[in-house]
Order: structure tokens, then C-alpha cells, then sequence
């Protein structure tokens, strides 16, 4: 007779590189994966993926915005407790939490004080890891504070566009921004202006001129090994990724993200849904969706990320104002991560595999998280159980967000999410 392990997870299961021609078993202890075999393992609990469902090492959101901070100003749109809440119902069982809030994450204080808050929600236990990026800005690089930080955040935000807490950086220093960054070893995403393919280009002849000088004085190093790992976020214009891919032939240091809504929506789905499909980047043309999906499904693109950024539906409306104008921007995402997951599958033919890279292995990777991204032996045991037979029409009920509604409300997806597993317990999502 085999060990009894504390829990045993029986389907098929995705990884990067392949996907189970049938039943896998994998075998969870103390919150780690000790097994993963074809067939013989016996639990205390058995949880199985019935046909149709398949096993994914757990979802790695790397764009958040849980909107809490230390001011408690911006908790009545989400916190800490009901977005995470949201997460384990779209199958997410990691986030990184943006530092623009109304306290922004600018040093070490301010984000152990994030930290706190996380753990203080969660009694201790928590739903699901939440990390934080630190933010780089003008004032800051002039007190060493980026580099204070770079043991409480996983990465660093680079603002090139307004946002709350005057993180806005000028272009001129972003070769120093991206020096503070190298040197803390961390990875740094870019928020680029609205002009995107311009920003693009400026950001990484930056990057690749700041890598290169690194290299110089390192003789060790080429330019293409040299520098701070950099990620665009949400790309929305096709041409900004033919761009990337130039610059990706010549470094190993930049990646890209693209959201739910640029792949789903398009500028008329704006025009007749208002400021409920206001956002930053701007929904494009039919054709540069089309174009954005096409690029994901060959794997041009690194990451998928929610960019969730709650806001009420007044605040939407533009109440208190009259117009739609003054309305903030962004959507929430988190609650339906696994549905889309599952359209992109289904509706799209995107590869699991390939779901399996975007959703997990590659933010675990860019992010230095060595102990999840995958299924096997040694690595945490975060899974996403998907169902893939399981058709759900999106509504306002259903959420799990504090802001009461999604984009998606009234859309059917062909799939859900049936298990959201964190360090080995099973959270009904």
C-alpha cells in the first residue's frame, strides 16, 4: 500500500510543455505537490476533475487593483478580503496589487503597511497569495527608496501616463528608473501613455540603451542578459507587438500582457456600452482586435492579465457630475478570469498549453516566484480545476467583487471554474 496523502487531485492535467492523454493523479501534502502519477495514489480527500475539466497549475495574476491601502479612502470599490474573494471565483490563486492607490507604494513603509492589511483580512490565513509591486517615481529614486523596497514587493511600476498619487515619470528619466530597477534584480512593468506605439518604442530604445551601457561595465554580461526585465502592460495596438517582437529578438528582457476586454471588446462595443467599457488603453478597431487574438494564440504574448480596476457603477455613470466624461477608467475582471480562460479555449482555439504559459508558468517566471507556475513535485499546490462543459451566462449575483458588476454581464461563456485549489485546500469559487 502506497502513503495516504492529505489530498489526492485526479484528471487531466496541463503543463506548458504537454497535456495528460488521460487521467493523472497528483498527490498534495502539507500544501506541496509529493506525487504526480498516472494512477495508485490514495487521499484522506479526493477531489476529481470529471470529463471535460482540465487541471492548470494555478492562475498568476500579475495586474491588480485591490484599491486598499492604509487610508481605507478607496475600500467602498474593493479591498483586500472581497477581491481576493473574487479571484478564487475566476480560478486566480495569486495576485500582484498595483501600488496607485490614495497612500501609493512608493517605500518599504508604506508597502509593510499593505502587507499587514492583507494578512490582518485573512486572520492570518490567506485565501490566496497576494504580493505588491513598489512604484518608481521622480521623487523617490532621489532617496535609495526603490531600492528599500525590494524586499517586500515582487516588482517595481513604471507610470509613463497620470495616475493617482502623482506617479507620472518623465521619459528623460526613465534610463535612471530602469538602473534602480536592474539593481534590486526585480522586474519592472510599464504603464505607457495613451499614444501607445510611440511610448512603446520609447520605453524599450531606453531599456536596450540602459542594458547596454550595464554591459559595458560588466564584462561579464551582454546587452541581451544585462538590465531589468521589462513588461508592457496591457497592449492594445497589433503594431505595438510588431514592435516588441524586433526588440525581443535582440534582448531576453521584455515581455508583454494583454487584457480580457482588448481581446473581447472593440471601439463599438465602447461607443454603445459608455463609460462601462471606459478604460486605459482605449478599446480599438474590430480589425486590431482580431489582429491582438490572432498574436495571442501564436504566443506572442506573455502574459494574461486582468488589469482589474473596480470602480462602482455611479462612479461608471459619471453620477455626482452629469457626464459620462468625468467617469474613471478600468473594469473589473478578476470574478471571470477562468470563464474567459475558457472562451479562449473553446471559442477561439487557443491551446491549453498555451493557457498554461500565459496564465501561469510565465508570470512565475518573470516574477522570481520559483515555487508555483506548474504541476509537479516540489511546487505549491495552487491548481485551477477547469470545466469546460459547464456554459455560464455572466450575472451581477453571481460576483464576488465589491463593485457589484463585470463587463461581461450577460455574456455566455462555454466554460467555468469548478476547483480553485491554494496550498492544498479547496476553495469553492
Amino acid at each position: 500500500m502506497g502513503r495516504l496523502h492529505n489530498l489526492v487531485v485526479a484528471g487531466r492535467v496541463v503543463n506548458p510543455e504537454w497535456v495528460s492523454e488521460c487521467e493523472a493523479q497528483i498527490g498534495i501534502d502539507d500544501g506541496k505537490i509529493t506525487a504526480v502519477k498516472k494512477q495508485g495514489l490514495r487521499g484522506e480527500r479526493r477531489v476529481e476533475a470529471a470529463a471535460g475539466c482540465l487541471i492548470f497549475p494555478g492562475f498568476i495574476d500579475l495586474h491588480v487593483h485591490l484599491r486598499e491601502d492604509s487610508s481605507h479612502e478607496w475600500d467602498y470599490k474593493e479591498d483586500f478580503m472581497t477581491g481576493t474573494a473574487a479571484a478564487v471565483h475566476g480560478g486566480v490563486t495569486t495576485v500582484v496589487d498595483m501600488p496607485n492607490t490614495p497612500l501609493p507604494g512608493v517605500n518599504s513603509e508604506r508597502i509593510r503597511a499593505k502587507h499587514e492589511l492583507a494578512r490582518r483580512k485573512s486572520d492570518g490565513q490567506a485565501r490566496i497569495d497576494i504580493f505588491f509591486y513598489g512604484a518608481v517615481t521622480e521623487s523617490n529614486l532621489n532617496l535609495n527608496a526603490v531600492a528599500e523596497m525590494q524586499d517586500e514587493v515582487v516588482a517595481y511600476k513604471i507610470f509613463l501616463a497620470e495616475t493617482t498619487g502623482g506617479l507620472k515619470i518623465r521619459e528623460e528619466t526613465l534610463p535612471k528608473a530602469f538602473e534602480a530597477v536592474a539593481a534590486t534584480s526585480k522586474p519592472a512593468t510599464i504603464h505607457c501613455d495613451e499614444s501607445e506605439l510611440s511610448a512603446v518604442e520609447r520605453v524599450l530604445s531606453a531599456a536596450s540603451q540602459t542594458a547596454s551601457q550595464t554591459a559595458s561595465q560588466t564584462a561579464s554580461q551582454t546587452a541581451s542578459q544585462s538590465g531589468a526585465k521589462i513588461n508592457l502592460a496591457h497592449v492594445s495596438a497589433y503594431e505595438s507587438l510588431r514592435l516588441l517582437k524586433w526588440f525581443k529578438s535582440k534582448s531576453k528582457n521584455f515581455y508583454c500582457e494583454v487584457t480580457p476586454h482588448h481581446l473581447f471588446f472593440n471601439e463599438t462595443d465602447a461607443l454603445e456600452k459608455g463609460a462601462f467599457l471606459k478604460m486605459n488603453p482605449r478599446l480599438r478597431s474590430e480589425e486590431n482586435r482580431r489582429l491582438l487574438l490572432n498574436a495571442f494564440k501564436n504566443g506572442e504574448i506573455d502574459f494574461l492579465a486582468t488589469d482589474h480596476a473596480p470602480h462602482t457603477k455611479e462612479e461608471k455613470a459619471g453620477s455626482g457630475s452629469g457626464s459620462e466624461a468625468s467617469a474613471p477608467a478600468g473594469v473589473p475582471n478578476l470574478d471571470t478570469y477562468g470563464n474567459f480562460v475558457a472562451w479562449l479555449i473553446l471559442r477561439c482555439g487557443v491551446s491549453p498549453k498555451l493557457i498554461s504559459r500565459v496564465c501561469s508558468s510565465n508570470p512565475a517566471r518573470f516574477l522570481g516566484l520559483t515555487d508555483r507556475g506548474r504541476v509537479e513535485v516540489g511546487k505549491r499546490a495552487n491548481l485551477t480545476v477547469l470545466d469546460l462543459q459547464k456554459s455560464v451566462k455572466i450575472r451581477s449575483d453571481d460576483l464576488q467583487t465589491k463593485c457589484g458588476w463585470s463587463p461581461f454581464e450577460g455574456y455566455e461563456f462555454p466554460g467555468a471554474v469548478k476547483h480553485t485549489i491554494f496550498n492544498g485546500v479547496v476553495l469553492e469559487p
